[in-house]
């Protein structure tokens, strides 16, 4: 066979190889979106495919941060092969030739690239470290790169060469694609989880997770508190001031509630005046959280712009009940707490009802 015919084979082979593990990598994002992995984890089936469809050492997923200000790392892999995150930003800079970054998200890059590998010294038996490194953008259709891709073959022999980074680009296309896609997707969970007055849960997703953290403490023996909150003659102020006067005041409790409970809680707004904390693995210290919710809005003094006086501040009521075993319902631990929310309103407000606490009769048993 001719010398020109088996290039054009080895070409064509090439080439089959190439669009065979461009098509596995495509197919693992599908398969990530249609399983409806979290961001995280679809993050790190990015990283897999890269290292291991196109057969680089290491790779990083470096994306822009909200202010277009700067990138930091998404997800990647360090020199042990263990997945990190770094909240260290890069710059990024307008001015062209302040850095490979740089150059890249602002269109004036489309890839960088090293391809030095490590020599020997004479009589040596180690190599001398050297790059051995490529950047490119992440993005989709002509808009501006919304990252980069970064991959290395650290201790590892073998150059990257511009064939595999443009394999690499070609991959990165459909990975900004996939993740404006998540993006969208959770923008659209966002919005129909999220009270659009207050920007808190809304009652879609506070039912869910009531359900999913009774569900949680029921299987692992464990506990959690339920809070409701009652903003008190709420109605008095609508039908006084107007409901954008009402509003306001929605927002401003609401602020007070979310910048007063620690990040695992969940604070959702599920009524016109009412709103609800999960707290996990708080029972005993519930009144350490219910004093601070009643004196933060009582040093705040919620009002409405000035047009309510100095007697007329806005206060809030609080029903309170902890899961500590039995097979009760959602249902039946929010009538608990709306049992002692009930009894806060009908012994005069801005305070506290009693405390209901569920037990199993096995944890009762135990206690005596």
């Amino acid at each position: 066979m001719p010398a020109s015919n088996q290039l054009k084979i080895r070409k064509l082979l090439k080439r089959q190889k190439y669009e065979h593990e461009l098509n596995l990598m495509y197919q693992s994002i599908l398969e990530g979106i249609r399983k409806e992995l979290n961001f995280n984890n679809f993050l790190k089936l990015v990283i897999q495919s890269v290292c291991k469809g196109l057969g680089f050492k290491r790779a990083g997923i470096f994306l822009v941060d909200p202010d277009g200000k700067s990138v930091s790392l998404a997800m990647g892999i360090d020199k042990k092969g263990r997945y990190e995150k770094n909240k260290d930003r890069i710059p990024i800079d307008l001015r062209p030739g302040q850095g490979h970054f740089s150059d890249i998200i602002n269109g004036r890059k489309k890839f960088f690239y090293s391809n030095d590998v490590p020599r020997r010294m004479p009589g040596a038996d180690f190599h001398i470290p050297v790059f051995n490194n490529a950047l490119v953008p992440l993005q989709f259709g002509r808009e501006k790169a919304i990252g980069a891709i970064a991959v290395d073959n650290l201790n590892k022999n073998r150059p990257i060469t511009k064939a595999d980074v443009i394999r690499l680009m070609n991959y990165a296309t459909e990975v900004g694609l996939a993740i404006e896609s998540f993006r969208s997707h959770e923008r659209m969970v966002s919005l129909s989880f999220t009270d659009p007055m207050t920007g808190l849960y809304n009652r879609r997703f506070f039912d869910k997770a009531l359900a999913q953290e009774l569900s949680r403490a029921q299987r692992y023996d464990r506990f959690f508190s339920l809070l409701l909150i009652d903003i008190d003659h709420f109605k008095r102020v609508n039908d006084t001031y107007g409901h954008d006067a009402g509003d306001e005041i929605l927002q401003q409790i609401a602020e007070i509630l979310q910048s007063n409970i620690r990040s695992l809680d969940v604070v959702a707004r599920i009524g016109g005046e009412e709103f609800a904390i999960i707290l996990p693995e708080t029972q005993t210290h519930i009144d350490v959280v219910v004093n601070r919710l009643l004196k933060e809005v009582r040093i705040a003094k919620p009002r409405i712009a000035s047009m309510i006086s100095e007697d007329q501040n806005v206060t809030i009521s609080i029903g309170q009940a902890s899961y500590q075993g039995g097979t009760l319902s959602a249902a039946d631990l929010l009538k608990l707490a709306d049992k002692s929310l009930y009894e806060a309103k009908r012994t005069g407000r801005d305070k506290a009802g009693p405390h209901h606490i569920t037990q199993s009769k096995a944890r009762k048993k135990k206690r005596k």
